[in-house]
């Protein structure tokens, strides 16, 4: 009729992000099938890969695209003893370059244009992935300035010193003596974050260490302390895992604290700390 609009090309204005919203586009990576002792969930590395990256794309307008669901592990086919769906590092990368091709391909069909992707890495045996060449070439084929990999656990010690300052000396004490490894404290704490802890089932890894004693608990549940029933009973076979950096001293931590603690203040000052730190790599603010 003569007196309708013409409203193509209207949409809205580009709203709190402005027009640098989805120019970094997210991807995460973790390990989907890991065992983590009966008080976490067996895709808790995923889980935590992904509350990082939905938090950056929450504070930097970068548009959060899919979870690769793919892991490998450095120390090779023994890690298929607790990560069934263990892969070489080799496979793991080929296929998990194809996967964030196959959605960069998708997302440029329908006109959504980016210039960088972000790779949230969750499990620390996906690190290394970062290393091979073919992610320099799929930059190159999509014609975008680049492709960066970030870390879940990003700790700026002095930062930390300085938000610790008004706790207790003995809960600062605690939060420093902590030793990051596997199925530890530090993982149990963060999976508080995003409700993946059972806290009855950790009274029940405690109260069996109590009853029991520490060995019989890591024979039940060897994943817990580092891996720590793998590092301590499971011989030869296990000899690369107990060259993995902190693995041994977070076996030492947990067989000195004699239980799994958990400490949601510290969880959320690690993860605020390193979601800062992502937020700022994939947008810089003003000053930086």
């Amino acid at each position: 009729m003569e007196n309708d609009l013409n409203l193509k090309g209207r949409m809205d204005d580009w709203g709190p992000y402005g027009r640098q919203e989805g120019r970094t586009i997210v991807f995460s990576i973790g390990n989907p099938n890991e065992g983590h002792g009966p008080a976490l969930p067996r895709d808790n590395d995923s889980r935590c890969a992904n509350y990082v990256a939905y938090n950056v794309c929450e504070r930097t307008g970068a548009r959060f695209v899919a979870h690769i669901p793919f892991t490998t592990d450095r120390v090779g086919e023994i890690a298929r003893d607790w990560s069934p769906g263990y892969m070489p590092m080799d496979e793991c990368v080929e296929r998990s370059v194809a996967f964030v091709k196959q959605h960069c391909e998708a997302l440029l069909s329908r006109g959504i244009a980016f210039d960088r992707v972000a790779v949230i890495v969750g499990h620390g045996g996906n690190n290394g992935i970062e290393a091979y060449g073919e992610w320099g070439e799929l930059r190159d084929e999509l014609g975008i300035e680049g492709i960066g990999f970030h870390g879940t656990i990003k700790v700026d010690l002095g930062r930390l010193l300085r938000l610790l300052e008004p706790f207790s000396e003995a809960e600062r004490q605690s939060y420093l003596g902590v030793k990051g490894g596997h199925a530890d404290t530090v993982e149990h704490s963060i999976a508080t974050l995003y409700n993946g802890l059972d806290y009855g089932r950790v009274t029940e890894i405690n109260q069996h260490i109590k009853k029991r004693g520490m060995d019989e608990t890591l024979k039940k549940w060897p994943v817990l302390g580092g891996l720590g029933g793998y590092l301590k009973f499971g011989g030869e076979r296990y000899e690369p895992l107990r060259k993995v950096a902190g693995l041994v001293e977070c076996l030492a931590k947990f067989e000195e604290d004699g239980q799994i603690f958990v400490y949601p203040r510290l969880a959320r000052l690690l993860m605020e700390g390193s979601i800062d730190a992502t937020a700022r790599a994939i947008r810089p603010a003003e000053g930086d």
